[in-house]
């Protein structure tokens, strides 16, 4: 890696737009393990040279919430994990609520945490009973993003497993995202049907984030998007996070590689311009093996992702890969500046517009 290179991604504040850490962390915890943050995984993250994480605390998966199948619980449980972290690991890692917070992480070298939730099942409470308590008492214990729904259906929508539904957000749904404005809450439509899609487009009244999805011009998955949805995020100001995901990023190669990706950064920036772009990794395992597949290798919550030698694309399956993405911009020509919006600039920004 050149000079160039390695001062770039120095020089920038790197954020990692979909992180699950919280999978294996848990897994760590279950077994004793304290201060993981600093012990393990602090030094994976420095190598990435990453500052911001957006971190995932709890959804619609069992693989998000500590293996529990009480989501609400699960949620809670791996919440309370991290900011028992974030106390024994205090000289790495800060919990961050707005962008104040995240500057004086930075400033003090330590790596700042946002937390989200992949999916809105730990919202529901009882049975016929929609109400707005948990997305409000999560908010106040931190929480700052909701990704609606994952591939699955849950009361606020459907995911993309269910588009043969064509389902819309229901009322509880549109509510989220009233209140998710009104808090300062990121929302985010990954994994989210079309119909639902356009439904947060037309209700949300802040920039709105897809976290971890890519083009669907250059890799016809049903969890990219479409282009006229990359305006439409585009049109409000919002920030689209590129997945090192294999399945998404390549149809026809079996093991495509940063280059494959830079395919995608390439048609959203010649779509829409650089300021729409971020990165999204959606890492989930580093040491530990995570169950994720249900119910057969390839499917996850009745969407088919394949089964490729590897989840990732080459070379990038942690977060240490992460230089690469700027070794590849380089190589294609992209200014310094609009590197540093990609790797993190662009999603500093969204973050600073909707939590403050």
């Amino acid at each position: 890696m050149n000079q160039r290179v390695e001062e770039i991604h120095r020089q920038s504040i790197v954020v990692d737009g979909h992180n699950h850490i919280m999978s294996e962390l848990g897994k760590r915890r279950n077994r004793g393990d304290r201060a993981v943050f600093s012990n393990y995984y602090a030094p994976l993250i420095r190598k990435g040279g990453v500052n911001v994480i957006l971190l995932v605390v709890g959804g619609d998966n069992t693989c998000l919430t500590n293996d529990s199948d009480l989501m609400l619980w699960g949620s809670l449980w791996v919440m309370d994990m991290l900011w028992e972290e974030a106390e024994e690991s205090k000289d790495t890692i800060a919990i961050c609520i707005n962008s104040k917070e995240i500057d004086e992480a930075i400033g003090a070298g330590k790596i700042a945490i946002l937390l989200t939730m992949e999916g809105g099942r730990p919202l529901e409470g009882k049975p016929n009973c929609e109400t707005l308590v948990g997305l409000r008492t999560f908010y106040r214990q931190g929480l700052r993003g909701i990704q609606l729904v994952d591939n699955g259906r849950n009361r606020l929508g459907d995911g993309k497993g269910e588009t043969r539904t064509q389902g819309r957000l229901t009322n509880f749904g549109l509510s989220v995202v009233k209140e998710a404005n009104r808090l300062g809450m990121l929302v985010d439509v990954a994994h989210l049907t079309e119909p639902g899609f356009w439904d947060v487009i037309e209700t949300s009244q802040a920039p709105i984030i897809d976290s971890h999805s890519n083009a669907r011009a250059v890799c016809d998955h049903p969890r990219n998007l479409t282009d006229e949805q990359i305006r439409a995020i585009a049109k409000g100001g919002g920030v689209i996070g590129m997945t090192t995901n294999a399945a998404m990023t390549s149809k026809e190669i079996d093991k495509p590689t940063v280059d494959h990706l830079i395919k995608h950064i390439d048609h959203i920036a010649g779509l829409v311009g650089i300021d729409h772009v971020g990165l999204g990794p959606d890492h989930l395992e580093f040491e530990l093996e995570v169950n994720l597949w249900a119910p057969a290798p390839g499917w996850l919550e009745g969407l088919y992702y394949g089964t490729k030698d590897t989840y990732y694309i080459q070379n990038l399956k942690s977060i240490t890969g992460l230089p690469l993405i700027t070794e590849a911009l380089v190589n294609r020509g992209y200014s310094n500046d609009d590197i540093k919006k990609v790797l993190g600039g662009n999603w500093l920004r969204v973050y600073g517009q909707v939590i403050g």
